[in-house]
């Protein structure tokens, strides 16, 4: 029994937008600017490179942040196919199941925390990297409604 049309995207959670992390990323660099500043009008200007390399490792932190702002996970049930998508910076991957074959799974992680796992036909995708343990298991309930089969181990 598979009811029609449904989708979960699941995301990251992001605290701060780009604008907000560029402008703390300027704050941030205030400081150490000043610092040098002040230490090579001192005459001590060798420590002015040791700051700038800081920035631009703070800098490139920020970048790789800002490169992960449009990851996701989706899960779509349409016309008896389980669609999941997994989208990490450039890659994205798409694997398509028969939703009527599908097993639903929670796997207990060795730090205890809970994992999603749809297997269908020898493949098994892991779902839920943005995910806490509860809100797996909530997912893995909805699911259980729209297809009517899941596991725990």
């Amino acid at each position: 029994m598979i009811t029609a049309d449904y989708q979960f995207i699941s995301k990251p959670h992001r605290s701060l937008c780009a604008e907000s992390r560029f402008t703390l990323f300027l704050l941030l660099s205030i400081i150490p600017i000043l610092i040098g500043v002040s230490f090579t009008l001192l005459g001590l200007w060798i420590i002015f490179p040791f700051i700038g390399l800081e920035l631009f490792a703070l800098a490139f932190a920020f970048y790789c942040f800002n490169c992960h702002d449009d990851d996701y996970e989706s899960i779509t049930i349409e016309d008896n196919k389980l669609i999941v998508k997994k989208h990490s910076y450039k890659h994205t991957t798409q694997f398509e199941l028969n939703a009527c074959w599908v097993q639903v799974m929670i796997i207990r992680a060795p730090n205890g925390s809970l994992r999603l796992c749809l297997r269908s036909q020898g493949k098994e995708i892991q779902f839920g990297s943005h995910m806490n343990s509860q809100q797996c298991s909530d997912l893995a309930e909805q699911l259980k409604k729209r297809i009517g089969s899941a596991y725990v181990h």
